[in-house]
């Protein structure tokens, strides 16, 4: 089951508005912007300014000295209530830990299929194996390992055969996929998809 989370950045318009939500702090804002009603929503609620969107919700309130992150918090009770797939908004942009941070969850629940989104770009952890990936709405791809991966890639503008991808190799930023990709990797990836180009292979 798919279930979308919105944290406090303003990432955009979801994609899929007929899943449930649930709102994290700041999101609930966008969420009803969009005229979405979340399941619930969680967090500290430092980063909300309408207050009042809160009422007639489901309010899971935490402290804001805590160890947890709002988002952490969020997917946690996203897979409490049974979801195992979620698709995860308004954590692209704003402060560079927070985003390493949810990359860490990405790594932390690899049997769960979490995807990062923005206005043009989807972020998800790619396990290890063979893939035939769509390209025709993102063309343009990078991949980041952390374990030396053997990696294999078809039907791109820089193909590999079996090339050994390390953690510290910034190769395989910027490709352009045609069509269907096939992709097959030794080690799990950070897989990130773009619409537009936003710089060259290489640079």
């Amino acid at each position: 089951m798919k279930i979308g989370l919105y944290a406090s950045m303003n990432n955009g318009d979801v994609f899929i508005k007929d899943i449930p939500y649930i709102a994290v702090d700041g999101g609930l804002e966008h969420l009803h912007r969009q005229s979405i009603k979340p399941l619930c929503a969680i967090g500290d609620f430092d980063s909300l300014q309408h207050k009042e969107y809160l009422e007639g919700l489901e309010v899971l309130t935490f402290p804001t000295h805590k160890d947890e992150t709002d988002t952490e918090l969020a997917i946690s009770e996203a897979l409490n209530r049974g979801y195992d797939e979620i698709d995860l908004y308004g954590v692209i942009g704003g402060r560079i830990d927070h985003f390493l941070g949810v990359l860490i969850y990405l790594k932390q629940h690899p049997d769960i299929k979490i995807t990062l989104y923005d206005d043009i770009n989807r972020i998800y952890l790619l396990p290890k194996g063979k893939h035939q990936i769509d390209c025709r709405e993102y063309k343009y791809f990078s991949c980041f390992t952390e374990k030396t991966c053997t990696l294999t890639l078809k039907n791109c503008d820089y193909p590999l055969d079996g090339y050994i991808l390390e953690s510290h190799d910034p190769l395989c930023i910027s490709n352009q996929c045609h069509g269907i990709l096939t992709i097959e990797n030794s080690e799990d990836l950070i897989f990130i998809e773009s619409q537009r180009i936003g710089g060259t292979y290489g640079e």
